[in-house]
């Protein structure tokens, strides 16, 4: 069987027995995935069985599971400790700011603010350099509006990785968070919502690129 299969259905059978979660229907709307996709990596299609379906487990589920087992089968389902996420008011962790990076195609103000709002200690994401707010719903079911996503800053953003998402801020004030098609001289912006249009845009237009590796919910 795919390890990481395998690892993914230990975490229903947890999940089952201790939490309520009755089917991969209600699993995968705790975790805001589709059914479909939760479906087949369940079966172990690899393609499904990413690394950020667990941190969405782990996100979801905060201080169960161990995020090292689940991605490489290091040590044990389970975490000793309940407190995989904290927010703390010192500086471990990396920075929270209190505003929005738009996920629509939003003219927005330069609202930004040198000091953040608190630190955000989880460790998956502590190589990012910050997490900012998502506003739009052009990325939904995959962000949503008020999810908080962490922030990477590529330095060198001649080379972009097709089909990643990533946030975009542009010389004319424009910030966005899209996949992005790499077409050499332009970058094809693609919203995971199909209601919205993809927009293409001069590559040199870029001011800063940010990986976004990842995401909270808040309810």
């Amino acid at each position: 069987m795919n390890e990481r299969a395998f690892r993914l259905k230990e975490v229903y059978k947890h999940l089952y027995a201790n939490y309520g979660i009755q089917s991969q229907k209600q699993l995968a709307e705790n975790i805001k995935v589709q059914r479909t996709g939760l479906s087949a990596a369940m079966n172990g299609n690899d393609a499904y069985l990413t690394d950020n379906l667990f941190l969405k487990i782990c996100a979801a589920f905060p201080g169960v599971f161990n995020i090292d087992y689940l991605l490489n089968g290091e040590g044990a389902l389970l975490l000793d400790k309940v407190e995989p996420v904290r927010y703390v008011d010192e500086r471990k962790g990396i920075p929270y700011f209190n505003v929005d990076f738009a996920a629509g195609f939003n003219i927005m103000e330069n609202d930004q603010t040198t000091l953040p709002a608190y630190y955000i200690d989880f460790r998956p994401y502590n190589d990012c350099d910050c997490w900012c707010n998502a506003h739009g719903n052009s990325m939904y079911p995959t962000i949503a509006s008020g999810d908080i996503v962490a922030m990477k800053e590529i330095k060198d953003f001649q080379y972009l990785i097709n089909g990643e998402i990533y946030g975009i801020v542009t010389t004319n004030g424009l910030r966005t968070i899209k996949r992005i098609r790499d077409n050499g001289k332009t970058i094809t912006l693609i919203p995971d919502n199909k209601s919205v249009a993809e927009q293409t845009i001069p590559k040199n237009l870029l001011a800063k690129v940010f990986l976004i590796k990842g995401c909270l919910k808040q309810f």
